[in-house]
């Protein structure tokens, strides 16, 4: 469970970075744009984070079943994404904070 944990809030931020980096959202989020510069750097930090989560995912086991295990994470992590952009628009920052300190939890209690 604290592995999902882990994937799950990597994902989950990285899609809110990615999110930060669409006009539409910029306006969701910050209520305004952001200039280019701040943009591609939020699209440059989700990418990371989706392809840490997927590191990780693939060095933890066969790289077949961590594949599908981190596709099925993804899934849920858009789906949170998804209902936070449309229903909590003005907590949406405390949200990521909260997936960011959930993250940071689970992986405390997994390498202990």
């Amino acid at each position: 469970m604290m592995f999902f944990l882990i994937i799950w809030s990597l994902s989950s931020l990285g899609f809110f970075a990615l999110a930060c980096a669409m006009s539409k959202h910029q306006k969701q989020i910050f209520g305004h744009e952001l200039d280019t510069a701040k943009a591609r750097f939020a699209m440059a930090i989700g990418w990371v984070l989706l392809i840490s989560a997927l590191l990780i995912c693939t060095l933890s086991g066969s790289i077949s079943n961590m594949i599908s295990y981190w596709l099925g994470a993804l899934t849920f992590a858009a789906l949170f994404i998804g209902l936070c952009l449309s229903y909590l628009e003005q907590r949406l920052k405390i949200a990521a904070a909260m997936t960011a300190c959930i993250g940071a939890a689970a992986a405390l209690f997994y390498l202990i």
